[in-house]
């Protein structure tokens, strides 16, 4: 048995390691999409629907991205969540381990108290590790952003970003990533913003897949509530299981 499991571990990291050096450049163009839907009846109404939609586009030293996702619910008829988001970012590479970026981000969310959010920013790009198996990269980078809030002053004010990312495969359709950014306001020490997101893909086929999400987005000083008389949460979580198209 142990002769087995030993046999095992030397053979996937044998697998593993084959895979590290035979790291291939990746497709001139990505397209991913998917739909996340949750209905429940019966003493409580719930429906929630989640979708996202990304396409990168590749062009010698450049990297194109375009992304695309809302959530959005009602509970007995009533909407109770309304998120919309989007953005796009271009990375020129220098080198095989370093880029810069230009990106520019937009948000809504209606239930948050941010009626739109716009942002601009540039940085760089530390690509720390990049083989087949596992690809985690480090960024850092400057940010201005122009909130617009349902309720009180709108508030303009310059941040850092900085932001992590890793993606690990375990085959050549299925991996884990996970994501963490980090957004100080550098006018005022107390508001900064820590968006998580971590996924699971497992392949049904060579082109359909099984996705599942957990997002956090958490703001320290999160808007005023509807009523304007207090502040609301601080975190949203969103978590999803739904099925991905990839091209």
């Amino acid at each position: 048995m142990r002769i087995s499991v030993a046999a095992c571990i030397i053979a996937a990291s044998l697998s593993s390691s084959a895979l590290a050096q035979d790291a291939k450049k990746p497709p001139p163009t990505e397209f991913s999409g998917d739909l996340a839907l949750v209905a429940v009846s019966g003493n409580t109404t719930v429906s929630t629907f989640a979708v996202n939609e990304k396409l990168i586009r590749r062009i010698d030293r450049w990297e194109f991205k375009q992304d695309l996702g809302s959530v959005y619910g009602k509970t007995d008829g009533v909407e109770s969540s309304n998120l919309v988001r989007g953005g796009l970012r271009a990375d020129y590479s220098l080198t095989d381990h370093f880029a810069l970026y230009a990106l520019t981000a937009y948000d809504r969310n209606k239930f948050a108290g941010i009626k739109a959010r716009y942002a601009e920013g540039v940085g760089g790009v530390a690509k720390i590790i990049a083989t087949d198996v596992d690809q985690f990269n480090i960024e850092g980078g400057y940010q201005l952003t122009q909130q617009r809030n349902l309720i009180g002053a709108d508030n303009n004010f310059s941040a850092l970003r900085l932001a992590s990312n890793w993606k690990h495969s375990f085959t050549k359709a299925s991996y884990f990533f996970e994501g963490v950014e980090y957004i100080p306001d550098l006018q005022d020490s107390r508001d900064y913003r820590i968006n998580n997101e971590a996924d699971v893909v497992a392949p049904l086929s060579s082109h359909v897949a099984m996705k599942f999400s957990y997002v956090v987005r958490f703001a320290n000083e999160p808007p005023l509530n509807s009523a304007g008389t207090a502040l609301l949460r601080k975190t949203d979580s969103i978590l999803s299981a739904g099925i991905q198209v990839t091209y």
